[in-house]
């Protein structure tokens, strides 16, 4: 018989890397295995837009409320309060789901508090912790996850810097943390999304890349002043941003402010960057933190060069002190600077050697690899 595996990541904005990780987890638990039973629980309505793709995965899904909410809600007290009011309406429902269903497991993403607090009223299901992205060890989370870190199963982390970091604190017993790297790369659709044409670029344009969610995470006022400060120099490269976010309107000036319409291009977020990533120049990310940093596998698979700044913790382990990219010190515009120009202009061959290093990293973090690690700890 079948083990029932319950995800839980109710969300907020899809182009959160997260979403990504949580259906690709479950769909490898679906193509490789008959052995469990994935399913999603849509909490509100975030996971509507999957129907068609739950389906073709041969992934079920769960209904909780059918509300009407546009999403993304961006804003910190606004999600903030979501969270809040979120927690409070749907932990009745979410016990009698879990009842009803009587899991193996429920596997705990986003929005945790409620999952947590269930886990007390259950003794046979086992509840398992994903940390998604670099985690804020602030008071309070501190607090709540050392008071529930007994009634939980295992706890995965997405890097090796993240799991030691966890033991260093204390927070949870060190016999259940693991790491589980994210199911984010499946080659044979990537070389076919890479394939399908840019129609809405003139031909032969040269660009550098970025792509992430436009909040003060990704840094993105960071790089476009300083591309601002070198375009002189590289009269015939164009910045290429792929996003959508809150803080649109704010690059938006940046942009005008430093007179750069021509040299850089905002874009809304795409269902489809792999075509992007394979016809850029080389890839760069100057966010504030990342944990792993999904677009800098995505552009490791893709043979693109990676300029990253040098934060915690996905960065700094992918990279591995410049063998599989080029770091920058976080926010210093000279660096930054030293650093582009290095990658622009490197011998060739020195370069094709850092790419050719971290394409066998990122193949670490295929659907079928995580499937066989989680397959092995969820029988731990």
């Amino acid at each position: 018989m079948s083990k029932k595996v319950l995800y839980w990541s109710p969300h907020i904005n899809r182009e959160v890397a997260t979403v990504k990780a949580v259906l690709n987890s479950a769909y490898s638990l679906s193509k490789y295995s008959n052995k469990f039973k994935p399913t999603i629980i849509n909490a509100f309505g975030e996971w509507d837009s999957y129907s068609d793709e739950f389906e073709k995965l041969n992934i079920r899904s769960i209904k909780i409320f059918n509300w009407n909410i546009k999403l993304p809600i961006n804003g910190f007290w606004k999600s903030r309060l979501f969270y809040i009011f979120f927690s409070c309406v749907v932990f009745l429902p979410l016990l009698k789901i879990i009842n009803k269903e009587k899991p193996e497991y429920v596997i705990i993403h986003l929005i945790t508090i409620p999952v947590l607090i269930a886990s007390f009223f259950f003794k046979k299901t086992k509840f398992i912790l994903r940390i998604s992205g670099f985690p804020q060890l602030n008071i309070f989370r501190s607090f709540f996850w050392k008071t529930f870190s007994k009634k939980l199963y295992l706890i995965f982390t997405p890097t090796l810097l993240t799991k030691d970091l966890l033991i260093s604190k204390n927070i949870f017993q060190k016999d259940k943390i693991f790491l589980l790297r994210d199911p984010i790369i499946e080659i044979n659709k990537i070389n076919q999304l890479k394939r399908q044409n840019i129609n809405d670029l003139p031909k032969n344009t040269r660009y550098v890349l970025s792509i992430g969610r436009l909040t003060k995470q990704k840094n993105f006022s960071f790089l476009i002043k300083s591309f601002s400060q070198i375009r002189e120099k590289i009269k015939d490269i164009k910045l290429i941003i792929i996003g959508s976010g809150e803080d649109e309107q704010e690059l938006l000036r940046i942009i005008e402010k430093n007179k750069i319409q021509d040299n850089v291009i905002l874009k809304k977020y795409q269902n489809n960057i792999f075509n992007y990533l394979d016809k850029a120049i080389f890839f760069v990310l100057t966010s504030e933190w990342e944990d792993p940093g999904f677009v800098i596998i995505e552009a490791a698979i893709c043979n693109k060069l990676i300029l990253s700044s040098n934060v915690k913790n996905g960065p700094i382990e992918f990279i591995e002190n410049g063998k599989n990219g080029v770091l920058f010190e976080k926010n210093n515009y000279e660096d930054f600077e030293k650093n582009f120009f290095y990658a622009l202009n490197t011998d060739k061959n020195i370069l094709l050697k850092k790419k050719i290093s971290a394409k066998k990293k990122a193949r670490k973090y295929t659907i079928f690899n995580h499937y066989c690690k989680l397959k092995e700890y969820l029988k731990h």
